[in-house]
């Protein structure tokens, strides 16, 4: 099963042009029905999307549910859920797609997925809209779309927030529309859960200040124990969830770091080995270089 990382990636492998930000993107479904592709097998990515499905032959598929036949509705998927679809060139409508970090300069210290909980429902329908409340919607996506085309000061700033308007309103969709019923909760939601806890521990982890024994934050034995799971276990679900390891996602978390702080500080090689909580300056080479094929100075120069 194909995962695209990265939005670009994700673009260039349904057919369309590439989006104007690496981290967020709006489009129209009538536009992207020029070249997108009308078949899509299984996949995976690593982003939110909201759509707003006017009219539409074919179906889209995300968890466990599909668009099959619906008009009107509001759907939405979350990182690493399994999408498909088999579409007729006749959709109309809009949607968007972001990251994690693209929403979180309005609330910094919270994923988007512990304000807004609907989105780890992975076998709820999509959600109906009632006829005078389509231009409503209508309009928030076209007001988005006006922004990200003119990127005028503040846009993405504007953008950001009318997401956060987005996300409340199809929260409060779905909070009309599952009134009374019982939410099926599988599994995966646990997992996926478990894997947004270990995700904020991981940037947590690397904020000064802390005091540790030895290497901790480098090792997933101690995201393990934050979120209550034995290593093993704890491996396995963040593995099933995104594709990779949680000593993977520990790794490019800190070769991030490193870089940014090698190209944009004056810190010396060991104040930034101290600050990555490394016990011993060379340990940090190494690794800085067993990931990244340079040496830590020789990267310094390269960004210079």
């Amino acid at each position: 099963m194909e995962h695209y990382h990265t939005l670009e990636a994700y673009c260039d492998a349904i057919g369309i042009s590439k989006p104007q930000w690496p981290e967020f993107d709006i489009r129209s479904f009538a536009d992207n029905m020029k070249t997108v592709k009308h078949h899509m097998p299984p996949f995976k990515h690593e982003f939110y999307a909201i759509a707003l499905k006017l009219d539409g032959s074919g179906y889209a598929k995300a968890g466990g549910y599909s668009t099959q036949d619906l008009k009107a509705t509001v759907f939405f998927n979350s990182p690493y859920q399994i999408i498909q679809w088999d579409i007729a060139p006749d959709w109309n409508g809009h949607y968007v797609i972001f990251s994690e970090d693209f929403c979180r300069n309005l609330h910094p210290n919270e994923r988007i997925t512990e304000r807004f909980s609907y989105l780890l429902s992975d076998q709820t329908i999509p959600l109906k809209v009632d006829t005078d409340e389509i231009p409503l919607l209508e309009k928030l996506f076209q007001e988005i779309a006006m922004e990200h085309g003119n990127a005028r000061t503040h846009s993405k700033a504007i953008i950001q927030h009318y997401i956060e308007v987005l996300l409340l309103k199809v929260d409060r969709l779905f909070a009309d529309q599952s009134e009374g019923k019982r939410i099926q909760r599988h599994e995966r939601n646990n997992d996926i859960n478990t894997v947004s806890r270990f995700m904020t521990a991981l940037e947590l982890a690397f904020q000064p200040g802390q005091t540790y024994q030895g290497s901790e934050p480098h090792q997933v034995r101690y995201y393990a124990e934050k979120v209550n799971l034995h290593p093993n276990h704890f491996n396995a679900v963040v593995k099933r969830i995104t594709d990779k390891s949680a000593s993977e996602h520990i790794y490019a978390h800190l070769i991030t770091l490193a870089k940014s702080k090698l190209a944009n500080t004056e810190l010396s090689i060991k104040e930034i080995a101290f600050e990555l909580y490394y016990e011993y300056p060379n340990h940090f080479g190494n690794f800085f270089k067993s990931q990244t094929g340079m040496t830590p100075t020789s990267f310094r120069k390269t960004a210079g």
